[in-house]
């Protein structure tokens, strides 16, 4: 392919050539016509010329010999032109090219056109095929008067291939002309397109770099002409484009953010249902993947959020729904409105989902607690009000069976009092007004008090509970903090555990420096099911069994808030004959 230099400098030759070629076809015929011309005015000049010479001798009636002498001699002169004398009648006088008994011979000359026409103008030319010379010439002849009036004609005659030599000569002069034109044309032909290419060259070269994306490529023309008025506009265009696209980064650097600071997940399909976006949380939250530019019913594979969308891109109004999705155990309010198209193109669909799965927790947590704290003290509170029914029906007048029924009632009032008392602990750890009192502490000696407090329940219900140290760090925690957790794990683990079962507190260290203590009975064990709700408040995998040894459902959430609090956590493994409470409490710094 070539390029822009070789194309305009090949234009601008074709264009020169073209033009000379059309000159030399037109100029070709004018330049003989021009040279044939000229031999007819030079041959008029010579006969007039000749004509002067003889006038004389013929108005002194010379012989015919004596002209044909006189005009023998100027042809010698004159280079190759032939000269004759003809008389009124047409006789010829004289003639360079003939002499003698010839002359005599010759034909009559006055119907020669060049001859007629000087006969009526005073002079006269023709060109044609003399039968004398046997060649082509051209004819000139003047008319020669004198005192009496004409005395003959002066006819001059050359070869016209004298003519064509002079044509020919001439077309070499303007074809050499021409040819040199040409050659300075093509000089400057290159000259100017390497001119208007080289410039060219550079905007094309930094054009190439803006579409390759490096629009730091800037084109430095120094021209006033259309070509640095173009490199101009292209830096401009340039500069601009530079100015949209850091301005589109950062509205899209600005619109990222504030997607991904969002709590809700957003979810934007054009008109056809393909995905346009879907935020970082809403990503996380669903476990999509691969999601934009495919089909919403690929991505979001669940029939309300689809249904939503549908009807959204159906009616262009807004619409809401609270969707459950089981796959992810949450719980979405979601809202969806229409969103404008490109030009032409019908609305898409922006879908946002508000997780509200903790409120619905927290809803049915407190509707719980409510069932169930009214459950704990209607108990205890039916039995009050049906043993106090009794005395005051006459079981007073009975001192043992009023004995026995006031015992009742004692019972289920401590049973009500331990009962408000867990609650009101649980509201404080919840509400965070418990303060702690962080000292140096060793959870060795602390188990071991522990289990020391609870050996009299521990013998009455059979069991055998033992402390042992396998090497736990010093912490700085809150020493009743810690002691009311162990109390409650180790304590629950007396009452589930069978008689002539035993209850081993270990304390160690865990990794990172942290200290590690366990609980273990070998109980009953606790079933996989209940274990993720183990520290639910007022949960119990055995309430029979729990009301029997007088539990409250509240030590273990209770425990869990303690734990938290002291920023650790504490954990349960179970399997049948064996159950695991594992406390981990982080070190001191």
């Amino acid at each position: 392919m070539l390029g822009l230099r070789a194309r305009i400098a090949l234009t601008a030759l074709a264009s020169t050539a073209t033009a000379l070629l059309a000159m030399m076809l037109l100029v070709g015929p004018a330049l003989r016509e021009r040279a044939v011309e000229d031999n007819r005015e030079t041959l008029l000049v010579k006969a007039a010329l000749m004509a002067h010479v003889v006038d004389g001798a013929l108005a002194a009636g010379s012989s015919s010999g004596d002209i044909d002498a006189i005009v023998d001699t100027a042809a010698r002169e004159s280079g190759g032109s032939r000269f004759t004398i003809v008389a009124p009648d047409g006789r010829v006088l004289g003639d360079s090219a003939v002499s003698g008994d010839a002359l005599a011979h010759l034909e009559n000359h006055r119907l020669r056109p060049e001859i007629q026409e000087a006969i009526a103008t005073g002079r006269g030319t023709s060109m044609r095929r003399s039968k004398t010379v046997g060649d082509d010439l051209v004819y000139a002849a003047v008319t020669i008067r004198g005192a009496r009036g004409v005395l003959g004609f002066s006819r001059v005659a050359r070869p016209l291939r004298g003519v064509e030599r002079d044509v020919a000569q001439l077309r070499r002069t303007v074809g050499l002309a021409l040819l040199l034109a040409f050659g300075l044309t093509a000089v400057l032909s290159f000259a100017v397109a390497s001119s208007v290419a080289r410039p060219l060259r550079t905007v094309m070269d930094s054009a190439r770099r803006f579409a390759a994306g490096d629009l730091s490529a800037r084109t430095r023309v120094g021209r006033g002409d259309e070509i640095g008025e173009l490199a101009r506009i292209l830096n401009h265009s340039a500069d601009q484009l530079q100015d949209r696209l850091t301005e589109i980064a950062r509205e899209r650097a600005r619109t990222e953010a504030i997607l991904s600071a969002m709590e809700e997940g957003l979810l934007a399909v054009d008109h056809q249902g393909a995905v346009l976006l879907a935020n970082d949380i809403l990503v996380r939250s669903l476990g999509l993947r691969d999601f934009a530019g495919r089909h919403y019913l690929e991505v979001v594979r669940q029939r309300d959020v689809t249904a939503l969308i549908e009807e959204v891109l159906r009616s262009g109004e807004r619409r809401a729904a609270e969707v459950s999705l089981p796959h992810a155990r949450r719980v979405y309010a979601l809202a969806g409105v229409p969103f404008p198209g490109l030009e032409g193109a019908a609305h898409g669909a922006v879908l946002t989902f508000h997780d509200i799965t903790e409120r619905r927790r927290v809803e049915q947590v407190r509707r719980d607690f409510v069932a169930n704290a009214s459950h704990e003290l209607r108990t205890p509170l039916t039995s009050i009000r049906g043993f106090v029914e009794a005395l005051e029906d006459g079981a007073l007048d009975e001192p043992a069976t009023a004995q026995r029924f006031l015992g009742k009632i004692h019972t289920h009032a401590d049973r009500m009092a331990t009962l408000v008392a867990d609650l009101l602990e649980l509201s404080r750890l919840e509400a965070g007004e418990r303060p702690l009192d962080r000292v140096p502490v060793s959870a060795a000696e602390v188990a071991e008090e522990v289990v020391l407090a609870l050996q009299p329940l521990a013998r009455e219900r059979a069991v055998e509970v033992s402390a042992v140290d396998a090497g736990a760090p010093g912490i700085e925690t809150d020493a009743e903090a810690l002691r009311r957790i162990l109390e409650n794990l180790v304590e629950n683990a007396i009452k589930y555990t069978r008689r002539g079962g035993h209850v081993a507190v270990t304390t160690a260290r865990g990794g990172d420096g942290n200290v590690l203590v366990t609980v273990e009975d070998d109980g009953p064990g606790i079933a996989a099911e209940h274990l993720p709700r183990i520290f639910e408040r007022f949960y119990r995998v055995d309430k029979a069994r729990s009301r029997e040894i007088g539990g409250t459902g509240l030590g273990l959430s209770i425990v869990r808030h303690l734990a938290e609090t002291l920023g650790g956590r504490v954990t349960v493994e179970s399997a049948p004959g064996r159950t695991r409470f594992i406390l981990e409490l982080p070190p001191a710094p």
